[in-house]
């Protein structure tokens, strides 16, 4: 196994592993938490909390608000901090230096004076201004402390070094506590007398939505707005489940920085909180663990399960988005700060459990699930994984993720039932399904972004808004504070003078962590997670996506100047190197509406995706935008060459070659030229430039972005060009022309990264309906459908012995495949007329069928269609690569039955997977481009790729190595390569003059003439080069001693396709030629045969004539050919029109092309139909053949071992 290999499993199973785990976590702690719960729940039922309320006995509490510029809600939330039922606390709120008219208010509406006021710093923190007393007895318990700003952890540390009582609880100012909410918080501290409490958190629930009169909350409702309704479901899953659990196991390494209890003396000798860190509630709950853990004393962190307190959340993803980005930055710092206890069993629980747990699960969790999805989604992309693990994986992390919501739900109703209509339920219910889509990927992003900004040192918290909880949800506008209203205190009469010195380190181990220092310097603003919006709403940000969106429609309307210019120079194109067809009014009207239709298609989609970004960052999004757009005319102006160049659709087969091949055809071809390169740039020059300045010039109206955008969905609804009649082009020249090149290749693209699932029973009796047919046509028993689909007993008859003469030596067989030969310009009736003379004159002394077909179209299908009448599997037999399963072929039969067997090749053999199906099936001998010596000419090349030796090279080297075996017949197959893109050949001038003088010799009228020499002479030349390099072959064969003992087969691969086709079928249209001395009478035959037909019928003469030894059941696809001289089709088969499209069935005189059908005439052309009761019969049969193909893609067999063994085993 190569490296590359073995990394991508260790990294493939690393996280499937890393998944198996998290969800195992998730799934304990789940599970762990019910009890507890259930435990708190019955204990606390026997709690008389009146009684604690009207007691003098219940321990002192400090309530410590810090406030920055909080001046619209100050006065409510400190009359609902004043409210809660407590007797024995104080309310100290910490105004952070703010710049509004916070402490003017808090000074006249509670009559507060400035103190003098001890205070005992031992914590150091920035300078005290002064301390505040209300004159009213009613306020007794306020303390208003005014300090210079210092960020938050700054103002908590004064609040604790001014708190009298024993126990602080840290809150944020614009919080709603429930009435009991103390009470309850002060509980653990009173009931445990072995381990002391050092802190303890309470469930946080959401206000938005709630009714909140005068600092109370009135009515608990769910929030009407998706992003505060989706964070009430997260906080209940995280409170509710996941705190609750890790208390049970006292490893809390968090309560909320909202809302929390902490013994003030362990706070102290901890040092306070971390202003170095923007998660400093975190930081500090792990560091006074760490100490109670380094001193060996009894301690426990507790949780209640009790909604105590309900907070705002935020409304908007880029609020949203800087507050997770802001929990994480915090996360990981407290894990770096304190990564001496990772794994370390001297912190018991916590340095083996809680820990670990928040590494690998809540850091890098973010990280892994971002990283991993965009690695299995490059391996789907690239092959490496199927799509339907893929889409496994992620329904079973969707449907894991939404029942994990549902349990938290229903612990919520069964437990607390804070949310009691049915409506409400039914709204979290449905926000749980659609939250793992809408919202989880956003808080990952955000993680991520998080990480990026800590590498990046971005140390701020970033601007919280918020409506407020005024009954309008509106705040006023405020003024600055005067001067006078903040006098300053001196720091040295604020500390006492017997205060112990300020951060001793308290760890004694090497990795300690240095406690935090004293903030001086420059003054850091304190931004709370929500910062006031002072200013109504306008218009504007009522629909906040209509800018963007004006600016996006006016980005998508260049776009599409630009789609409908490359329509038109696309035909111009055409119209100068092909010839353009009569009915190019219709063909341009018709494009132009195709380019709508697409342009439309992809509005609305990368709209969505565009104002996802700029919820991040607007800049951005406006450089991704013009960024894609450039890269899309990119993909489209190679689409367009590639078309131009081989009047091929560009579809998703070419996810099904591999890089080689890709680099080689697109090389050899001549389209990766100087000149492309250079228009390309140009192209991208341009497009940048209009961009750029159409996006500052205009700006389309409110209302005709919004017109455009309902289109757009309408058309997604309605569907696009199919809503109208397409037009019948006459040819598929015409129909290829006028679709959008674009349109066509990601529609192939989805459909082959998202295909249909064929679901029909294959095995019902009357599965393909009442079809009749021509009385000749052969059904095959099936022998076991379910382990081999295509496993039948041997149906092909003996037709070829009656053209041959009686011989006792097996004859040599010799098939030469020639690279592009189609009907339409080769033998008798050749539409295009014939450049084959020499073909011709051969095909009057031979077996000819004029009428036969090409299983492919392209060579990719050729060699298992041909030598093993073999299914397409999803993208060519060949494409199975080493999972080909066994199968019976002309190659490893004839091997076994005595023939030495070979292949050769002008090119790379490894080619398209040729080399590997050759070997399976076990060849003597493979000659390609490799073996050939340096006196041999390569075809010229096209900036230094050419596609190997010419034909008459290739017929040298054949006829040189190949030398005559006296007691072996031998079976060799020839591919030939000259007549392939870009038609560049040896003795060109010759092949060019020969091509004018057959132009002379054809009754061609001269417009045809013009037409031809002006856009096909360098393929009829190839044509005409390869007619006679066939010619030398046979001459210089006709001199060995083995010719009169040998069968030539000669067809084509596929039909050219860089000849405007005229039909759908004339794609797999080819001759098939049968010569050899040993015929006794020639025949022109008229019906339609395939290559799936061929080797069973050589093996049946092969058996019937010289005994070679064959199975009684075989798996060919092909019944045998037909001989009949009329034309009749008595044959029912699929073709694959590239690797990712099989589109094409025929049964008796009908063509299904898709969704088209069609009926054969004799001279192999078609005509649309409407015959829906034969459509149906051949939709029916196409979807049997469809379901077989499946099952041999999902690994069933083709052959069983049995027969594979017996029969390719030398005898």
């Amino acid at each position: 196994m190569s490296w590359d290999l073995i990394i991508s499993d260790i990294i493939t199973y690393g996280l499937l592993s890393y998944s198996f785990f998290l969800l195992g976590g998730y799934i304990f702690i789940g599970i762990y938490s019910i009890g507890v719960v259930k435990k708190y729940r019955h204990k606390n039922s026997f709690t008389n909390y009146r009684l604690l309320a009207g007691s003098t006995q219940t321990p002192g509490i400090s309530v410590l608000a810090p406030a920055y510029n909080e001046g619209a809600n100050i006065i409510e939330n400190v009359r609902s901090l004043l409210s809660i039922h407590y007797n024995n606390m104080e309310v100290i709120i910490i105004n952070d230096g703010s710049k509004d008219n916070s402490m003017e208010k808090l000074i006249k509406v509670y009559d507060l004076y400035k103190a003098d006021f001890f205070v005992d710093q031992q914590i150091a923190t920035k300078p005290v201004r002064g301390v505040y007393r209300s004159r009213n007895f009613i306020y007794s318990k306020l303390i208003v402390v005014d300090k210079v700003n210092g960020g938050k952890a700054d103002a908590l540390n004064v609040g604790v070094n001014i708190a009298s009582n024993d126990y602080v609880v840290c809150i944020d100012v614009d919080c709603i506590l429930e009435q009991d909410a103390l009470l309850k918080l002060i509980k653990p501290f009173l009931e445990s007398p072995v381990k002391r409490v050092i802190a303890t958190g309470g469930v946080v629930r959401i206000a938005n939505g709630c009714e909140i009169a005068n600092g109370r909350l009135i009515k608990i409702h769910l929030p009407d707005k998706f992003l505060p309704r989706v964070q009430t479901l997260e906080y209940i899953r995280a409170f509710l489940l996941g705190r609750m659990a890790w208390a049970r196991l006292n490893g809390l390494m968090l309560i909320s920085g909202a809302f929390g209890a902490f013994d003030k003396e362990i706070v102290i000798k901890c040092g306070g909180y971390d202003h170095k860190t923007v998660g400093e509630d975190m930081e500090l709950i792990v560091r006074m663990r760490r100490y109670m853990e380094e001193r060996n004393l009894p301690y426990k962190v507790a949780f209640i399960p009790d909604p105590l307190c309900w907070t705002e959340a935020p409304e908007s993803y880029k609020i949203l988005g800087r507050q997770r980005n802001r929990w994480t930055r915090g996360t990981i710092e407290t894990l770096k700060f304190h990564r001496i206890m990772f794994f370390n069993p001297k912190y018991g629980i916590m340095g083996m459990f809680s820990y670990p747990y928040w590494f690998f699960f809540e850091f890098l969790a973010p990280l892994v699930e971002f990283g991993g999805f965009l690695y299995f989604l490059f391996c789907v992309l690239t092959g490496h994984m199927d799509w339907g693990f893929f889409f496994s994986l992620l329904a079973l992390i969707y449907t894991f993720g939404v029942l994990y919501s549902i349990f938290a739900i229903l612990m919520e109703v069964l437990s607390y039932n804070q949310y009691r209509s049915r409506k409400d339920i039914l709204s979290l219910l449905l926000t749980a399904v659609v939250e793992p889509i809408l919202f989880h990927p956003f808080v990952v992003w955000s993680a991520v972004k998080g990480n990026i900004d800590l590498l990046r040192k971005k140390n701020s918290w970033g601007e919280m808004t918020r409506t407020g909880f005024s009954p309008q949800g509106q705040t006023q506008p405020v003024a600055d504070a005067p001067p006078s209203a903040v006098d300053e205190i001196p720091a040295q009469t604020v500390i006492a003078e017997n205060q112990p010195p300020v951060f001793t380190p308290y760890i004694d181990t090497p990795d300690t962590l240095t406690p935090p220092q004293p903030v001086d310097g420059k003054e850091e603003e304190m931004e709370p997670e929500i910062v006031e919006n002072t200013h109504p709403p306008s218009t504007g940000e009522k629909w906040l996506f209509l800018e963007p969106l004006r600016y996006f429609t006016g980005i998508m309307f260049i776009a599409l100047l630009f789609i409908v210019a490359f329509r038109l120079i696309e035909i111009f194109a055409i119209g100068l190197s092909k010839d353009l067809p009569l009915d190019y009014s219709r063909i341009l009207s018709w494009g132009l509406w195709s380019d709508l239709a697409f342009w439309l298609k992809i509005f609305v989609p990368f709209f969505i995706i565009y104002i996802l970004v700029h919820l991040l960052s607007t800049r951005f999004a406006r450089h991704a935008l013009k960024a894609i757009i450039v890269s899309f005319f990119v993909v489209h102006a190679g689409l367009s060459i590639y078309y131009n160049t081989s009047l091929a659709l560009a579809g998703a087969d070419i996810f099904s070659y591999s890089r080689n091949d890709i680099v080689q055809t697109v090389g050899a071809s001549g389209d990766l030229n100087f000149v492309n390169v250079i228009l390309m740039l140009i192209l991208i020059i341009i497009i940048t430039i209009a961009l750029n300045f159409g996006s500052r010039r205009w700006k389309p109206g409110q209302i005709f972005s919004l017109f455009i955008t309902c289109i757009s969905v309408l058309f997604t609804i309605a569907g696009y060009p199919e809503i109208f009649n397409r037009p019948a082009f006459i040819s598929n020249f015409e129909s290829d022309l006028a679709v959008n090149k674009s349109d066509y290749f990601f529609k192939a693209t989805y459909s082959y990264l998202l295909p249909n699932t064929v679901e029909n029973d294959i095995y019902a009796e009357s599965y393909i309906g009442d079809y009749q047919g021509d009385s000749r046509s052969i059904q095959f028993s099936y022998v076991d459908e379910q382990q081999f689909p295509f496993l039948h007993d041997e149906a092909a008859e003996d037709v070829l012995s009656p053209f041959f003469e009686p011989q006792a030596k097996a004859p040599n067989i010799v098939v030469i495949l020639m690279e592009g030969l189609g009907r339409a310009y080769s033998n008798e009736g050749a539409y295009l007329g014939s450049f084959t003379p020499f073909l011709d004159s051969l095909s009057g002394n031979s077996l000819y069928w004029e009428n036969f077909l090409s299983q492919g179209g392209r060579t990719f299908a050729v060699l298992p269609s041909l030598l093993g009448s073999l299914p397409f599997a999803k993208n060519g037999f060949l494409e199975l690569g080493e999972q080909m399963p066994d199968q019976l072929s002309l190659l490893n039969l004839l091997k076994a039955n005595g023939y030495q067997t070979s292949f050769h090749y002008g090119g790379i053999s490894e080619f398209d997977n040729m080399n590997m199906y050759l070997r399976k099936n076990s060849v003597d001998k493979i000659l390609d481009q490799n073996t050939f010596p340096s006196s041999y000419t390569k075809l010229p090349s096209v900036n230094g790729f050419t596609w190997g030796y010419n034909d008459k090279e290739l017929f040298r080297h054949y006829l040189a190595t190949n030398v005559p075996l006296e007691i072996k017949p031998n079976f060799d197959v020839i591919l030939t390569v000259s007549t392939h893109n870009p038609f560049v050949i040896n003795e060109s001038e010759k092949y060019v003059k020969m091509f004018e003088e057959r132009l002379q010799s054809l009754s061609l009228t001269d417009a045809e003439k013009s037409r031809y020499r002006n856009n096909y002479r360098d393929q009829f030349a190839s044509i005409i080069y390869a007619d006679d390099a066939l010619r030398g072959f046979i001459k210089n064969y006709s001199s060995r001693p083995d010719y009169a003992n040998t069968i030539f087969i000669i067809t084509g691969d596929h039909r050219m396709p860089e000849i405007p086709m005229r039909t759908k079928i004339d794609r797999y249209h080819v001759p098939l030629v049968i010569f050899s001395p040993l015929l006794k009478r020639t025949a022109k035959i008229s019906s339609v045969s395939t290559h799936f037909d061929l080797a069973p019928s050589i093996l049946a003469y092969l058996k019937a004539n010289h005994q070679i030894n064959l199975p009684k059941q075989s798996s060919w696809i092909g019944q045998g050919l037909d001989t009949t001289r009329s034309f009749q089709n008595i044959h029912a088969v699929p073709f694959i029109q590239n690797k990712s499209d099989i589109l094409d069935y025929i049964m008796g005189e009908y063509h299904l092309n898709g969704n088209d059908l069609f009926k054969l005439s004799s001279d192999m052309n078609e005509v649309l139909v409407e015959d829906p009761q034969m459509k149906e019969q051949l939709i029916n049969a196409f979807n049997q053949f469809k379901k077989r193909n499946s099952l041999i893609t999902g690994g069933k067999k083709i052959i069983p071992d049995s027969i594979y063994r017996k029969y390719t085993s030398p005898n």
